[in-house]
């Protein structure tokens, strides 16, 4: 195996496996490209359920009519990133607190190509 390869292959490891934090690619309309296991940990969706939709699906129906989700994408776009702590919204039903940070991607023009999108699930004590 070339080593380009290999680091390319173990650098979609390291996503894939990491299970503490939700990493999620999305495209430039926020809809979901990629999801790893901390993903389906955090928020109860398998990859095959989840890929295609938009990830507004995780805000409380409050923050997706007073068009959060979309705030976030476009500071990002205009800054780089987006940082927002807030309730989210599992497959269930249920409701935890998560520290979400948007981070642009670009080409090599400058021109955003993507986000990643980083959830940590804050346990009580975190949102204090």
């Amino acid at each position: 195996m070339k080593i380009k390869d290999k680091l390319e292959m173990l650098h979609k490891k390291m996503i894939e496996e990491v299970q503490d934090y939700a990493i999620v690619l999305l495209d430039t309309d926020g809809t979901i490209l990629t999801w790893n296991k901390g993903a389906e940990q955090i928020k109860g969706y398998k990859e095959s359920e989840i890929v295609g939709q938009n990830f507004s699906i995780f805000y409380l129906p409050k923050d997706r009519q007073e068009g959060l989700p979309q705030k976030l994408i476009e500071l990002a776009r205009k800054e780089g990133r987006a940082r927002h702590i807030g309730k989210r919204v599992r497959k269930d039903g249920t409701t935890f607190w998560g520290s979400v940070l948007i981070t642009a991607l670009h080409d090599d023009d400058d021109t955003v190509i993507g986000f990643t999108k980083l959830t940590r699930e804050l346990r009580d004590h975190e949102t204090e």
